[in-house]
């Protein structure tokens, strides 16, 4: 049947697919029978500690091993706090070069200081990254160095008001001469740029410090206690962190530099600012000039945004919050690379190549709305009379092209600054510009464009910024304490001596605390004397008749001011002078007809008095005395007063007489007539009518004989 040899066809087909599929299986597996156990089985990459505890000071000795080996994979001491590799924020470091080997690594920050004791890590990183080529381990520091004490400061009274001195200052890379922060005056210095200067500076300074070698650093005269840094993006190497203690005050103080790249300032002013984010053009990557400003006051914001600057003024403000919520006091020192929103104005917008914009800068927006000041800002609010320019600066010896970015344009900024939270145990009294008077416009250097203040050492300046300088006072609970005042004793004053017009009285305080310092008011009827202010006075006559004290005001330190016034007492006049009127006659005889001058003196002041000629009144007049008593008044004699002795008479309102004697003459060549009979003296009535009886009759008699004879 034909079947059987197709089946056996069919078995021989498979014969060579199956001696096929197992040729296969022997190439495949060989390499692996032939490899050694290890190989199998290649190592993981990993590190190991020759100790988990070690003294401060003291160094780490890493094994490594690894199946990713680079020239440049790195091992690196990391603090607990920070949980993932980042740039700066590491401490000692080397190269772990290969697929294994051994290192030594110094207990110490990148600035060679020794780390505290507490809770660390070692990281192994691939090839100058930050991606882990294994676990990290984990190890302890106890104790303190040998033989190096901690820093105590200068010895302060925490009573008392204490001087605080701050300065920010981006050091640009060198090392500062410390003589210029002495010249300056610093007891706090916040500085950016430092790598190895903080250290350098602080131990010529003998000062404590802070700093992970990286671009910030802490400089203090006051002893740093505790120290740490706050990581977040925008920032180079995070913002250092340092309390400080001042006295029975501690301040947390922050140093940061943010980030130089997205300087979103040079936009309005037609320069790239290295940009670098998607989304943005591509011609604002770099530092080159653009086809002309950008005036875009969202695009400029958005670009600044990304900066991450924003960001790490944000988490800033909620660190100090923080703080001050453990009660401490906050501050900070920066180098922003971002302008003010203080300084971006209406009043500004046409100055500096703002052309036209007004720009509400993020960053320190964001500090002022989480309760910052601005201290220079606090003391100088107007931006045209006081820009506060910081950079670039005018530095000497130094070729402008190494100080200009946007030669053409004018690129003039506040972006160093200090920025405190108000406390009233902290209080702001000054700031200054230090550095070179003169700054860089158009890429040449030029003179200041205000009068503000900018303090030059003679030390030679290094930076291409100006600092700041802010004097603050710190007065802790302590010295609050003292401050508060105490409760004066205030005594009862009185007037001693007669209160007259003419007299000299004495102001006596009465009893008060001792020591109290007294100042004086004499008032009269309650309003206060012109110039009367002295212990004594000398009363004049013009107060005569009115109420007179005096107020004492009592000082002493420590003690709040008392005020206390005296009883009132009534000034009496000089004592009147009592006169008897007199009357004075301009002549004591007068011709009938003629006019007589009377005056007197002694009367009641505004009185009408009554002149009469006597014997029979004839009145010749009245007059009316002044308010010193006197009058004075010419009066005429009638003609038809015969000669003889007579009386003028001055008569007060209530009659009082008073007489003084008069004679009278004839005139010359007047003859007898019918006025001739008219007397005065009631005296002279009776013999005048018989003298003229008897010449009637003598005359009778002399014409009767006539007659006779004639007959």
């Amino acid at each position: 049947m034909s079947s059987s040899p197709a089946l056996g066809m069919r078995r021989r087909r498979r014969i060579p697919l199956l001696t096929a599929l197992i040729a296969t299986g022997a190439l495949i597996a060989a390499p692996l029978m032939l490899a050694s156990p290890a190989a199998a089985a290649a190592a993981a990459s990993e590190i190991t500690l020759a100790d988990a505890e070690v003294s401060v000071g003291d160094t780490i000795a890493v094994d490594f091993a690894t199946d990713r080996p680079s020239a440049k994979n790195w091992v690196a001491i990391y603090p607990e706090s920070k949980p993932e590799p980042c740039d700066a924020c590491g401490m000692a470091w080397a190269y772990a070069p290969g697929a294994s080997g051994s290192v030594q690594l110094p207990t110490n920050d990148r600035a060679g200081n020794p780390l505290p004791a507490g809770s660390y890590r070692v990281e192994y990183l691939y090839n100058d990254g930050y991606t882990r080529v294994s676990a990290p381990a984990a190890f302890t520091i106890d104790g303190e160095p040998a033989g190096e004490d901690p820093y105590e400061g200068p010895d302060v009274d925490p009573t008392k008001p204490i001087d605080l001195s701050v300065v920010q200052l981006n050091v640009w890379g060198k090392t500062t001469d410390a003589a210029m922060l002495e010249e300056i005056g610093a007891d706090l210095i916040f500085v950016e740029e430092a790598q190895r200067a903080a250290t350098a500076v602080a131990k010529d300074l003998s000062f404590d410090h802070h700093s992970t070698g990286g671009s910030a650093g802490i400089i203090s005269r006051y002893p740093i206690v505790d120290a740490g840094v706050v990581t977040v993006p925008g920032t180079q190497g995070g913002w250092m962190k340092a309390i400080v203690q001042v006295g029975d005050t501690q301040i947390a103080a922050y140093s940061g530099h943010l980030e130089y790249r997205y300087y979103a300032t040079y936009l309005p002013r037609g320069y790239a600012g290295d940009v670098l984010a998607p989304g943005f053009p591509i011609e604002w990557r770099g530092w080159n000039k653009l086809n002309a400003p950008v005036t875009d006051v969202p695009q400029i914001l958005a670009a600044n945004e990304a900066s991450g600057r924003p960001a790490a003024a944000a988490a800033l403000t909620a660190d100090m919050a923080e703080e001050r919520a453990a009660g401490r006091l906050t501050m900070m020192g920066a180098d922003m690379n971002e302008p003010s929103v203080l300084d971006w104005t209406e009043s500004t917008a046409h100055l500096y190549d703002h052309n036209g914009v007004v720009a509400p800068w993020q960053t320190t927006s964001i500090l002022r709305d989480g309760g910052l000041v601005d201290a220079y800002r606090a003391m100088y609010p107007d931006p045209v009379t006081h820009p506060g320019f910081t950079w670039p600066a005018a530095t000497p010896n130094v070729d402008v092209s190494q100080l200009a970015w946007a030669p053409e344009a004018d690129e003039r900024d506040r972006i160093d600054y200090v920025f405190f939270a108000p406390d009233d145990r902290l209080s702001l009294t000054g700031t200054r510009i230090v550095g070179p008077v003169g700054d860089v416009v158009r890429g040449a250097k030029a003179p200041p464009v205000s009068d503000e203040e900018i303090f030059t050492p003679l030390t030679l300046w290094t930076s291409d910024h100006k600092g700041l300088q802010a004097e603050f006072v710190v007065c802790g609970e302590a010295c609050q304490a003292a401050q508060e005042p105490g409760e004066l004793v205030v005594g009862t004053p009185s007037i001693t001596g007669t209160a007259k017009a003419g007299e000299t009285v004495t102001a006596a305080p009465g009893e008060w605390t001792a020591g109290t310092a007294f100042t004086f008011q004499w008032l009269a009827d309650g309003q206060p004397i012109d110039g009367a202010t002295s212990a004594t006075l000398s009363i004049p006559s013009t107060l005569a008749g009115h109420a007179l004290s005096v107020r004492v005001d009592g000082a002493l330190d420590g003690y709040a001011p008392g005020s206390a016034t005296s009883a009132a007492v009534t000034v009496a006049g000089d004592e009147p002078v009592v006169t008897e009127p007199t009357v004075t006659l301009g002549a004591t005889t007068v011709v009938a007809g003629g006019t007589l001058d009377v005056s007197g003196t002694g009367f009641a002041a505004g009185t009408e008095l009554r002149l009469e000629l006597h014997s029979t009144p004839v009145v010749l007049g009245t007059a009316t005395t002044s308010a010193a008593g006197e009058f004075s008044t010419t009066v005429r004699i009638p003609a038809s007063v015969s000669a003889g002795a007579h009386t003028l008479v001055v008569v007060s309102p209530d009659g009082t007489p008073l007489r003084v004697a008069l004679t009278v003459t004839a005139a010359q060549g007047a003859g007898a007539g019918a006025d001739d009979l008219a007397q005065t003296g009631g005296e002279l009535l009776v013999p005048a009518v018989w003298i003229a009886l008897a010449a009637l009759t003598l005359g009778g008699l002399l014409l009767t004989r006539r007659r006779m004879r004639q007959r």
